[in-house]
C-alpha cells in the first residue's frame, strides 16, 4: 500500500504541490491525471523518495518512502526521463540496475521486449524516444518491484504499444498484487487501466475517486421555463458554465448532483434534462485554467 498524507514540496517560494492525501491499495492502479506543470512529476518524486516533503510524508506499507533502503529495493519509477549507463545495449542496462534490483528477472524482460519488438541487443542510443520508453519499461517490469511508479505513461508511444502497455499493467498488477501510480496529461489513455482517479490542478487534488464514480460528480442541465430568465434565479445552486438563451437555461450542477437536481426542480421550469459527463468533460472542467481566450483574437493584428 502507498499512502501519501498531507504531502507538500516547494521550490523556493514555489509550492509546487500542497497537502495531497491519496491512498494507493495492493493490486490497484492509481492514474494521476493533470496538465504540464500541475504538480505530477514532483509527487512522484515525492513517493520514490528523490525528494522530501517539505511537509507530510509518504509510506510504503507503513514505512517512510524517503532514505528508505529497503523500500529502494522494492519501488522503480519510470520517470520521463529515464537513465540509462552510457553505451549501453537494453541488456546490458538491465544487468545494471539488477545491481538494485537482484530479483531482476531476465526471462521476463526478453518477453516484454519481444511483445514491444524491441532486441535486448540493441544500443539505447540507437532507440527512439517511444523505444526508449518501452526498454524502460521493460526493465521495470522485470524487476518486479512491489511499488511501480510512472510518469507520463503513455507519452512516446503509437496506439498499438499503448495498448499493449495497458494489457501489461493490468496483467503485472493481478499477478504480483503490486501498488502501482501512473500519470498522464491526457485521462482518456488511462481511464482504461486505473481503479482510481486523481486529478492535481494548481498543486492541489481536485478530484479523487474510483473511475466509476467519477462522472457523478457533476451533472449537464437542460431547463426550459415559461419567461426569460436571468442569472440570479440560479444563485442558490452549485453550478458552472451557466448559458442562458431566452426562457432555456444549460448549466452543469456539481458536489451533490441528485440535490442540485432537486433545487432546480423547484424553480418550476416547463421541462428539464440532464446527462451525465465523459471522462474527458471532467477532466477539462476540473482542470480549467483562468484564461482570457478574448485575447488570442487581438495577438496577429
Amino acid at each position: 500500500m502507498i499512502e501519501i498524507k498531507s504531502v507538500t514540496k516547494k521550490y523556493g517560494n514555489y509550492t509546487a504541490i500542497e497537502n495531497i492525501n491519496l491512498t494507493v491499495n495492493d493490486s490497484s492502479v492509481l492514474g494521476l491525471a493533470g496538465f504540464n506543470g500541475s504538480g505530477k512529476t514532483t509527487l512522484l518524486n515525492v513517493c520514490a523518495g528523490i525528494f522530501k516533503a517539505d511537509s507530510g510524508a509518504v509510506y510504503l506499507d507503513g514505512e517512510d518512502a524517503f532514505n528508505n533502503n529497503n523500500n529502494r529495493l522494492s519501488l522503480f519509477y519510470v520517470s520521463d526521463n529515464a537513465w540509462f549507463p552510457a553505451g549501453s545495449t537494453v541488456k546490458s542496462a538491465a544487468k545494471f540496475y539488477a545491481n538494485y534490483f537482484p530479483s531482476l528477472d531476465f526471462n521476463v524482460l526478453e518477453k516484454v521486449c519481444d511483445i514491444f519488438g524491441i532486441k535486448v541487443t540493441a544500443p539505447v542510443r540507437s532507440l527512439s524516444k517511444g523505444m526508449t520508453k518501452q526498454a524502460i519499461l521493460a526493465i521495470a517490469f522485470a524487476a518486479k518491484p512491489k511499488y511501480l511508479l510512472i510518469d507520463e505513461t503513455f507519452d512516446g508511444l503509437d496506439p498499438h504499444k499503448k495498448e499493449i502497455l495497458r494489457k501489461l499493467l493490468l496483467e503485472y498488477m493481478n499477478e504480483t498484487e503490486a501498488s502501482v501510480i501512473i500519470s498522464s496529461h491526457d485521462l482518456s489513455e488511462i481511464s482504461g487501466v486505473c481503479d482510481s482517479i486523481a486529478i492535481i490542478n494548481g498543486k492541489n487534488v481536485v478530484l479523487n475517486c474510483a473511475i466509476e464514480d467519477i462522472s457523478e460528480h457533476f451533472r449537464k442541465v437542460k431547463l426550459m421555463f415559461t419567461q426569460p430568465v436571468t442569472e440570479s434565479k440560479f444563485s442558490g445552486i452549485n453550478h458552472r458554465n451557466l448559458k442562458l438563451s431566452g426562457r432555456m437555461a444549460t448549466l452543469l450542477v456539481y458536489g451533490n448532483p441528485e440535490e442540485e437536481i432537486e433545487k432546480l426542480e423547484k424553480l418550476n421550469p416547463e421541462t428539464i434534462e440532464t446527462e451525465l459527463l465523459t471522462l474527458e468533460e471532467v477532466f477539462s472542467i476540473e482542470t480549467e485554467a483562468v484564461t482570457d481566450y478574448d485575447k488570442i483574437k487581438t495577438i496577429f493584428k
